[in-house]
């Protein structure tokens, strides 16, 4: 994984959700955890920006 992940859209979001679950649980320190990590983070930040327009409307 050499670019960040961004989230833009809900389908950005449904797609890092469904890779997620294809990477299961990761051996630590592997490159599939670090990209389930960079997921997380991404589907948080996605979820905070989302949760804040609700609240402005």
């Amino acid at each position: 994984m050499k670019e960040p992940i961004v989230i833009h859209t809900d389908e950005d979001y449904e797609r890092a959700q469904l890779r997620v679950k294809e990477l299961g649980r990761p051996a630590e320190g592997s490159a599939e955890e670090k990209e389930q990590q960079a997921l997380a983070e991404a589907m948080l930040s996605w979820e905070l920006r989302h949760d804040e327009a609700e609240d402005r409307d």
